[in-house]
């Protein structure tokens, strides 16, 4: 099971693409850090601190959600956040996307 959600969670990053990052909240990745913690943050938490963005529901109950972040290197990154049917972030996965043109 703990592997289908990281093939999921990594095929949807994936094929995300520049549309659903364009509408996707744009947060500084420390703050992101500090705010999702695996296995005890929920969703109403990270609501509250980061405010809504791009997400996907699943019938099951999961759901995952998308936020950007301005990378060092001038590249938009992409920080994906997987929660379990219970509400409470089961992984999370960041990673520089495309880069910005000047």
């Amino acid at each position: 099971m703990k592997w289908l959600s990281l093939i999921l969670l990594t095929l949807l990053a994936a094929c995300s693409g520049t549309r659903a990052l364009q509408a996707s909240k744009n947060v500084p990745y420390a703050t992101l850090e500090q705010t999702v913690q695996v296995g005890s943050s929920t969703r109403e938490q990270v609501r509250a601190a980061l405010g809504d963005s791009t997400s996907i529901r699943f019938e099951s109950g999961k759901e995952v959600w998308m936020y950007t972040y301005p990378a060092a290197s001038g590249a938009q990154g992409e920080y994906v956040i997987l929660f379990g049917g219970d509400g409470v972030v089961k992984q999370v996965r960041g990673g520089e996307v495309y880069q910005v043109r000047k």
